[in-house]
């Protein structure tokens, strides 16, 4: 039969031509708009290495008038510290908050971040945004560990209960005045300082540019993150609060991961609320609060990302509609002007289920040779690097789904431009279109 439908076509050549570059154009078109969706899906779908859902992000501020600047050890603890520690108690006890941390460095949904150079050997620099935490962070953000040691290795709740450290934000194993430093490390960092990915707990590297005096010591691997949902994989580093946190006064962020129930629509507001007159302690008070959600719609309204990611899904889908109706439409009006033909087959004994089939393996015949030139020409965009890649690299697993895809959706717009006409073409008596021809 193959043979046969194939020899039919060859004889219709002329007529069939156009319906070949037809095809052929729309698949590598359709092909095209569905790569850049996947690649937009890919990246969404992707984990961003810790949850932010139910997560809110405090900014505190400083009053002036009550602003005491610290020259000393114990000035620094009664004027600085132990009012932020007394701050940070009260967050912690304010109803329907799970658990809260302390941090500075890289933030997500922003362009704020922290990059540092590290190496092993001072010839080779590995360059990776850099956070600053106290130990409550990994459970805040829920953290997924791959490789740890000491309680990274076991339950994060007795880590975050650990009180070993006399400096503020600090615990035994997270102690920032250990020497090498603690530090958790995303397995491409690990990769890029150790070539591996695994093995490396208890490694060491050093800040490039700071030089050896400035050592750490990987006490876990992370899971793989990023700054944003469409964003790349980038190296992170994780790592105790600084010494000029303890130094400086900096003034640190704060995070809060909210119970799931007592999340509800208001609860910034009444957060802030609450808390404004509790947290009014020495120089502080808490100046916003905000969760990442509301981060997360700011920054794609401000740099035209939700718009043009719609935009692109919009355009997908208006240009395959159109697609698929004007092929449709294209088969409909091929198979109606067929009825002389399919009345003859009628008349010499063919049945309407072999007439239905035979057009339509014409139909899909004639897809599957245009599918593969059509398949070559998309090949070689790849290899050109004409597609986007910025969300996703440009694999073969990728090019066999979008192109499988691709084949399915114009494989649905043959049989529905065959299907129905060719449906309505059989019921016409035989003798009566012949008579009509």
């Amino acid at each position: 039969m193959i043979k046969s439908i194939l020899t039919q076509i060859w004889n219709q050549r002329r007529a069939n031509g156009w319906l070949f570059a037809e095809l052929l154009i729309v698949f590598v078109l359709l092909w095209y708009c569905l790569d850049m969706l996947y690649g937009f899906t890919y990246a969404e779908k992707q984990s961003k290495g810790y949850d932010m859902e139910h997560v809110y992000k405090l900014h505190l501020s400083t009053n002036p008038k009550q602003l005491v600047l610290c020259s000393s050890e114990d000035s620094l603890q009664d004027f600085w510290f132990k009012p932020m520690e007394e701050l940070f108690r009260r967050i912690k006890q304010y109803p329907g908050i799970e658990s809260a941390s302390i941090w500075l460095g890289s933030d997500a949904y922003t362009r704020n971040t922290v990059f540092q150079g590290y190496t092993v050997d001072s010839v080779s620099v590995m360059g990776a945004n850099i956070r600053y935490v106290s130990p409550e962070y990994f459970k805040v953000m829920r953290i997924p560990i791959e490789e740890g040691i000491g309680k990274f290795a076991g339950n994060m709740d007795a880590f975050e209960d650990s009180s070993g450290s006399s400096l503020p934000f600090a615990s035994d194993e997270w102690n920032p005045a250990a020497t090498p430093l603690p530090a958790v490390i995303t397995p491409d960092m690990a990769d890029s300082l150790f070539h591996t990915g695994n093995g490396v707990l208890g490694q060491e590297f050093f800040d490039y540019y700071a030089g050896s005096s400035l050592r750490y010591r990987v006490v876990a691997v992370c899971n793989h993150q990023k700054s944003d949902d469409y964003a790349r994989y980038e190296p992170f580093i994780l790592t105790p609060m600084p010494g000029w946190f303890y130094r400086m006064q900096a003034l640190p962020l704060l995070s809060i991961r909210v119970r799931p129930e007592a999340d509800t629509d208001d609860f910034a507001t009444r957060f802030f609320r609450d808390m404004t007159p509790l947290l009014q302690i020495a120089p502080f008070y808490l100046f916003e609060v905000r969760s990442y959600d509301e981060q997360k719609a700011e920054r794609d309204a401000s740099e035209g990302i939700t718009p043009y990611i719609r935009s692109v899904r919009l355009i997908a889908v208006f240009f395959s509609f159109n697609v698929f109706i004007g092929l449709m439409g294209t088969f409909w009006f091929r198979t109606r002007h067929r009825r002389s033909e399919i009345a003859l087959r009628m008349a010499m004994g063919s049945s309407r289920s072999r007439i239905r089939s035979r057009l339509l393996g014409e139909g899909l015949l004639l897809l599957v040779l245009a599918a593969i030139p059509a398949l070559i020409i998309c090949g070689n965009l790849v290899m050109a690097e004409a597609i986007m890649i910025e969300q996703a690299d440009a694999t073969g697993l990728r090019f066999v789904v979008v192109s499988l895809f691709t084949f399915f959706l114009m494989t649905l717009m043959v049989i529905a431009g065959i299907w129905f006409p060719a449906a309505q073409a059989m019921q016409v008596k035989p003798a009566d279109a012949l008579h009509d021809e």
